[in-house]
């Protein structure tokens, strides 16, 4: 009975650390180009994955000052 709990806590323990790594840390498809028009000079390239979400937030937000906060993340 351990060896059943043990192994089901390590495939849970296991399972998690696989979607840890598969966050996103640069812009692909639509969210990038919707970047690169707002801030054409921008370079989207070696984000962190806080960056990444950050940019995306203010891509669907309502602010009128998208470009200038995208700047202000990107510096």
């Amino acid at each position: 009975m351990k060896h059943i709990l043990l192994s089901a806590a390590l495939v849970v323990t296991a399972a998690g650390a696989a979607v840890a790594m598969t966050q996103p840390t640069s812009f692909t498809g639509p969210d990038r180009a919707y970047a690169e028009r707002l801030v054409p000079n921008a370079n989207f390239d070696n984000l962190t994955t806080a960056q990444v979400n950050a940019i995306e937030g203010i891509l669907y937000s309502g602010d009128s000052n998208r470009a200038g906060q995208i700047r202000a993340i990107l510096n």
